[in-house]
């Protein structure tokens, strides 16, 4: 998303703010932070818990700032927390901080969150275009706000001229694609240090003596929250209207300072986090100060007085910054103000469960279970099955791949009661809810054939599906801002995303964990060919491998059940939604070429053409038709199905192409060497 508003703030500060010229060189060291300045202490765990308990409203959803500072700091860092480096004035030396701690430095002590290294920049190139040099540093790597600060002033001239470039539909090279996540990064954490300063304001040095009167608490040039000030806002709208045409400028001069004040929360209306629900249960949408500001001048009354005590909890909040003790004390006040404001709209209820959803943080530790269960399983392999030993791996594999599935599974209910829809309405959900479909399926097959490649597959596909979320999580940050986003108009119905998508995502799931199964399976055989010298296979082996076979055959028979169900009832809902059941589109065509690339399979094995070898072999080239279904007809970018694009998934699909023709043309070629049946030189 190309914030085109923010550019005005980060240049205004690169000219205030720049000492030294663009081509300065920062030592790789940590810098000094004045102890004056510095944290004195780490926050207190119950103003960290509240401050991430506050409700906002981000991309059209009410969420804990928890989360929202959760996907900032991801998008900025690559990562959720932070190791502060000793040089910053702590008690404590060294300090790792998460998400929220990262988010009150920013706000409340900028001066020393601006010397943290967070922002990954993935190649220097892109320093090197806005003349920043620095000595000892890697290719990726990452730097603070106080080091590329000399560089803002280029950075966002050639920002612009990327912008410009791919509005012009030309396409961008890594380094301007590159400077434009940079800037963006940048600019909204200029906008995030004065998120609650804002909400203070001042009187001046020299106040009239009506100004005064309107607001005597600022006597002494003492510190306003803006809910104070627009709360007698009608009052100055008067005198300006008293005034008339003539006198209306010599008013406004009287209230500059006051004006001064409110400028940065006004200028950063669009852009600013909205704290503040409306009391008219008829709006939606939750406003930010900025806006605050423009619907009490445009409507020329004072702020809803229902309104007024959480602007002014807020506020207090950007009254004790630099106050560790005191901005703790103000935050959990606003907390109380901010969930009392949201329980009243009937919108915190799902706060508390989203926090519990992000705090559990329920893939990570499948991701954890599932790769010791991999661990365990590839132990048990070399240990006899009958021993002891091998008894307790087993059941260790057992053990952590269904905690790591219960876990998987658990993460993905929870979003489907937070989002009120089922789990397959985005990209990154279908990774989860195809790794869940796999590991489940593979458990169950286990408990079936008793043959352990079932259980270590779901391990090892368990683990891959957790590893791949978590870094499309990544993509997600930088894109959308969060994986919970709103849906496209044309996913917007619960029923045939419990019904089509459903189905048509476990015909994924079966026909990648049938790929996965025959890539083991093609691996062991010819392992055992290549062993044996092409030697015909004991009655016990064969029949092993008879087994396995069927077993891949079987999954194939699951996956084309639920892709020709989900087909249909994707005609049926193209049919509803658009007045035609097919029309040959990418998203269709895809789903197609996956039923009918495995009918192929079967009917050729029915036929007789194919073997067990020739069925895996298939079915690892059938893992590519479904990632192109699944993913790469959302690249093209055409079709009625033109949603879900994600930058740098093409690479990586072309990659996974090429693997599959390298491994299918390898293996037929280890068929001819080492499994063809040979003729006897002596046969008629």
């Amino acid at each position: 998303m190309i914030r085109t508003g923010l550019a005005v703030a980060l240049a205004l500060l690169a000219f205030a703010g720049t000492s030294g010229s663009a081509s300065a060189a920062p030592q790789r060291q940590v810098q000094k932070v004045d102890v004056e300045v510095a944290r004195p202490k780490p926050w207190p765990k119950e103003a960290v818990e509240a401050f991430g308990k506050i409700p906002i409203q981000d991309r059209g959803r009410v969420k804990p700032l928890f989360t929202y500072a959760g996907f900032r700091m991801l998008n900025m860092n690559g990562k959720r927390s932070y190791t502060i480096p000793e040089g910053f004035g702590l008690p404590t030396g060294k300090e790792r901080i998460g998400q929220v701690e990262w988010l009150m430095d920013v706000m409340l002590f900028p001066e020393q969150a601006r010397h943290y290294e967070i922002f990954l920049v993935n190649d220097n190139a892109v320093l090197d275009a806005v003349g920043l040099r620095f000595e000892g540093r890697k290719k990726r790597d990452r730097y603070s706000f106080q080091q590329l600060r000399p560089g803002l002033a280029k950075l966002e001239s050639e920002y612009r001229k990327a912008v410009a470039k791919r509005q012009r539909d030309e396409k961008l090279d890594p380094v301007e694609t590159q400077t434009i996540a940079l800037f963006n990064a940048v600019a909204e954490y200029d906008l995030l240090e004065t998120t609650f300063s804002s909400l203070v304001t001042t009187l001046g040095e020299d106040p009239s003596e009506r100004l005064l009167e309107l607001y005597p608490e600022g006597a002494n040039n003492a510190p306003l929250p803006l809910g104070l000030v627009l709360s007698r806002w009608d009052t100055v709208t008067g005198w300006m209207q008293e005034a008339g045409a003539e006198g209306r400028d010599a008013v406004m001069r009287e209230f500059a300072a006051l004006e001064k004040g409110i400028n940065a929360a006004w200028a950063n209306r669009a852009f600013g986090i909205a704290f503040f629900p409306p009391s008219d249960q008829s709006v939606e949408e939750w406003s930010t100060a900025g806006e605050l500001i423009d619907q009490t001048m445009s409507s020329r009354q004072g702020v809803n007085p229902a309104e007024v005590g959480l602007v002014n909890a807020l506020a207090a909040i950007g009254e004790n910054q630099g106050d560790v003790d005191g901005a703790s004390a103000a935050i959990i006040g606003a907390q109380t103000a901010a969930e009392g404001a949201a329980k009243a709209r009937g919108e915190f209820e799902k706060v508390p469960l989203e926090l519990t959803y992000y705090q559990g943080d329920f893939f990570y530790r499948a991701l954890l279970c599932f790769l010791a269960a991999f661990l365990m399983a590839a132990i048990s392999w070399m240990v006899p099955r009958r021993q002891t030993f091998g008894k307790v791996l087993s059941l260790g594999v057992w053990g952590f791949s269904l905690v790591g599935l219960l876990l998987a599974v658990v993460g993905v209910t929870i979003r489907c009661v937070l989002l009120d829809r089922p789990p397959v309405a985005t990209l990154y959900e279908t990774i989860l809810f195809i790794t869940s479909v796999a590991v489940a399926v593979c458990l169950i097959t286990e408990a079936l054939t008793k043959e352990r490649i079932a259980l270590a597959s779901a391990a090892a596909l368990g683990a891959s599906g957790m590893f791949l979320s978590m870094k499309y999580e990544l993509v997600e940050a930088a894109s959308q801002g969060d994986t919970m986003g709103g849906l496209v108009a044309v996913l917007n119905t619960n029923f045939w995303l419990a019904t089509h998508v459903t189905t048509v995502t476990i015909g994924y799931a079966a026909g990648l964990l049938a790929a996965a199964l025959a890539h083991v399976w093609i691996v062991m055989r010819l392992f055992r060919g290549m062993k044996d010298q092409g030697a015909a296979l004991d009655t016990a082996s064969a029949a092993w491998y008879r087994s396995f076979a069927r077993m891949i055959y079987g999954v194939l028979c699951f996956g084309l059940l639920f892709s020709v169900v989900g087909t249909i009832l994707g005609g049926v809902w193209a049919n509803d939604s658009w007045g035609r059941f097919w029309g040959w589109d990418p998203k269709e065509n895809g789903a197609l070429m996956i039923v009918l690339f495995e009918l192929v399979i079967l009917h050729a094995r029915m036929a007789g053409y194919i073997k067990d070898f020739g069925v895996c072999v298939l079915a690892v080239m059938g893992g590519a038709v479904v990632a192109f279904s699944w993913w790469h007809v959302n690249q093209l970018g055409v079709g009625l199905h033109s949603y879900g694009f994600t930058a740098g998934v093409l690479k990586t699909l072309w990659s996974y192409y090429s693997f599959v023709a390298v491994f299918a043309a390898l293996s037929g070629l280890g068929w001819m060497m080492f499994l063809r049946p040979r003729r006897s030189l002596g046969a008629a």
